[in-house]
């Protein structure tokens, strides 16, 4: 036997010895799962900005009820539950932004009126599911100022910032797979 052989032998019964030392469900996992304060809070932690809040009104079951068509008064915080219809009955003030995905269920829009918020300023929309949000002023759709949105994070989905001009405002849901969804509207902090 020349050295080399040992050496190499050496080599792999140091390897094999160190295989042997890991737990086994170490192994068996196909990616690492990395434990940190976000996944520990269901992803909710992922989300740009705080929004305890929204979970907060989101949780409460006094929660208004709000049939889509209605008048809300002035644009300020608020949290309710909007009734939808199916996407094609809704009538949108304008086409939704969103380009419509074919979809093997069918998807539930709403609209509200409000009028002139108070000051104007960067306001927040949230939902607790899936959905596209419009806002319009003045016929025309208001571009998100920043968004943030996560997918395990129970009871809430998203939630999108409009800078608001002190003019009335359309709000547009469009694109929910329910018949209903949980919406939370208030200044950005």
């Amino acid at each position: 036997m020349s050295v080399s052989q040992t050496t190499l032998r050496r080599l792999a019964a140091a390897a094999l010895v160190l295989v042997l030392s890991i737990p086994p469900t170490a192994l068996a996992q196909d990616t690492p799962t990395k434990q940190t304060p976000q996944n520990a809070a269901g992803g909710c932690a992922a989300f740009k900005w705080p929004l305890d809040k929204e979970r907060q009104a989101f949780d409460d079951a006094g929660i208004e009820q709000v049939a889509s068509g209605a008048a809300r008064g002035g644009l300020k915080e608020q949290a309710f539950v909007l009734a939808l219809h199916p996407d094609t009955d809704v009538p949108y003030t304008l086409p939704p932004a969103r380009r419509k995905k074919e979809a093997d269920s069918p998807r539930f829009g709403g609209i509200l009126a409000f009028s002139a918020p108070e000051k104007p300023g960067t306001y927040q929309v949230t939902l607790s599911g899936e959905g596209w949000i419009d806002l319009i002023q003045q016929g025309a759709s208001l571009k998100a100022a920043d968004h943030s949105g996560v997918r395990d994070c129970p009871g809430l989905r998203k939630s999108v910032r409009f800078a608001v001009d002190s003019i009335p405002v359309v709000l547009q849901i469009s694109g929910v797979p329910e018949q209903s969804i949980k919406v939370a509207i208030r200044p950005a902090d």
